[in-house]
């Protein structure tokens, strides 16, 4: 302190001291950081469930409610595919003979129903997870004299949009291409929409909700 009653530090001796004086840091249960398994993420306990669009009623499992965090969305219904499938209800004779890809298929519930009236569908998703539920919906919907998972017109493929070698692995199945391009709730870039369209040799148009 100066004759003026001003307090003069020294910033060298006080960091000094600053830095003797300090005690080192007790880790507490709040700074540990856990990692998450993949698995904690996923809820395989799927509910058969009964849905009705006009005449037509579907069975098939799915859940009521899923984390949306690790790209599981596909494992439920969501709103955009119920209006979808009101509207391909009350549209049958449009679909009538016709052949039909699902982008984003979820658990299937568009394509299945599909099935009723369609010649061939094929349900895409990209995810694992989300392709099995479909497989074992469309299980659930193959007649028992079905020896194989394609016979009754209805098949699952995997479809990572820009995926080409995965698009033309699809081609090869089924070289005729599409009537029709079907989507609900599904975010997708232009610049991977239109190259399907050309790929999958549409014949009428995409719809989409």
């Amino acid at each position: 302190m100066n004759q003026n009653g001003v307090v003069i530090l020294n910033m060298e001796e006080s960091v000094n001291k600053v830095v003797q004086n300090e005690q080192p840091r007790v880790s507490t249960d709040d700074d540990e950081i856990v990692c998450l398994d993949a698995s904690f993420f996923m809820n395989d306990n799927y509910q058969l469930t009964e849905f009705t669009f006009g005449s037509q009623h579907i069975q098939l499992f799915c859940l009521h409610s899923a984390s949306t965090d690790f790209d599981l969305t596909g494992q439920l219904v969501w709103p955009g595919a119920m209006l979808l499938n009101d509207y391909l209800s009350k549209n049958l004779d449009m679909f009538q003979g016709c052949t039909v890809i699902e982008l984003g298929s979820g658990v299937g519930i568009t394509g299945i129903l599909c099935r009723k009236f369609c010649n061939k569908v094929v349900l895409t998703d990209h995810n694992e997870e989300v392709l099995k539920i479909i497989n074992k919906n469309i299980e659930l919907h193959s007649c028992p004299e079905d020896v194989s998972p394609t016979s009754h017109g209805l098949v699952a493929e995997k479809l990572e949009w820009g995926n080409t070698d995965q698009v033309h692995e699809i081609l090869q199945k089924h070289p005729g291409g599409f009537d029709f391009v079907l989507g609900a709730d599904i975010y997708i870039l232009i610049m991977y929409l239109i190259p399907l369209l050309s790929y999958f040799r549409t014949k009428h148009k995409c719809l989409k909700i």
